[in-house]
């Protein structure tokens, strides 16, 4: 599903995956399997490495997150190989419906229509830190920078928050502030 800039990775593109297997002279051990599985899936959803948290959930719903060390040495035959293939899949399929990754893809033309225009570029920015700058300071504190995300919210690319965000502070350095 795409929506104005955004992608949501819900597991409906992977449904209609060919999880045809190449051809097999002979056996093919676990670990071949489970990297031919993340590079179906990984191709399908944009190129994106899976999450730990998704792929850790699809090897305890697969009854091998506790032993994978074994299970990359296993040897499956054919018709096991496909069915853990299709089973991978379905399952990344299932995480993602529960909890979808949402995405945004800048290939350059949103970026262009608000570069196009630098008055309205400059008063969005304006707008912006105004909005952020809540002590009128002339300065955003880094704390404030999260405010910002979450201003900017769904509609500029930036999804709700999951967990908190943290902004460590670094020390000071030669008079310079980071």
């Amino acid at each position: 599903m795409s929506d104005g800039g955004l992608t949501i990775l819900d597991g409906n593109q992977l449904r209609a995956l060919d999880l045809t297997l190449p051809s097999l002279d002979a056996a093919v051990a676990g670990a071949q399997l489970l990297e031919l599985a993340e590079s179906r899936v990984c191709g399908s959803l944009f190129g994106l490495e899976l999450p730990e948290n998704l792929k850790s959930a699809v090897l305890r719903r697969l009854g091998i997150a506790d032993d994978v060390s074994s299970f990359n040495v296993k040897e499956l035959d054919r018709e096991n190989a496909s069915s853990f293939l299709h089973n991978y899949v379905s399952i990344i399929a299932d995480e993602l419906k529960a909890d979808p990754i949402v995405i945004s893809i800048l290939d350059g033309k949103p970026l262009q229509i608000i570069l196009d225009d630098e008055d309205d570029f400059a008063m969005l920015a304006e707008n912006l830190f105004t909005d952020l700058d809540t002590e009128d300071r002339g300065k955003i504190r880094k704390s404030e920078i999260q405010n910002a995300l979450l201003h900017m919210g769904i509609e500029m690319g930036i999804p709700p928050f999951a967990v908190n965000i943290t902004v460590k502070k670094k020390k000071k350095k030669r008079g310079i502030h980071f």
